[in-house]
């Protein structure tokens, strides 16, 4: 008896689509190769780096903590910071008040 893995749900992609990030790992990883491979050699690398980035002792930490990060915005605007932060008026007011010419009191 034969075992057809492409009948079960693969338990490295996300739930509900691609991932974004992986998506943009591996068109970097394989972009260069895209004219020199076929496309089930590409098929097989994507799964191979997958299972890589998803599972390795060191890579898959770097790619969990890169998924925690917020989104990068696509578009310029104002970002809300934080007031507890080094910059801010509050900042500015203070280095004003002392005159010595540095920006949150750093130097």
């Amino acid at each position: 008896m034969t075992h057809d893995a492409s009948d079960e749900p693969d338990a490295l992609e996300p739930p509900g689509g691609a991932d974004p990030l992986l998506e943009d790992c591996l068109a970097d990883a394989l972009g260069p190769y895209l004219g020199a491979l076929s496309p089930e050699e590409i098929e097989d690398y994507r799964r191979l780096l997958t299972i890589f980035i998803k599972t390795h002792p060191v890579a898959a930490p770097l790619y969990d903590r890169l998924r925690a990060r917020p989104p990068v915005p696509s578009e310029s605007g104002e970002v809300a910071r934080d007031a507890s932060g080094a910059g801010g008026p509050a900042a500015g007011e203070a280095a004003a008040a002392r005159r010595d010419g540095t920006f949150g009191g750093r130097r």
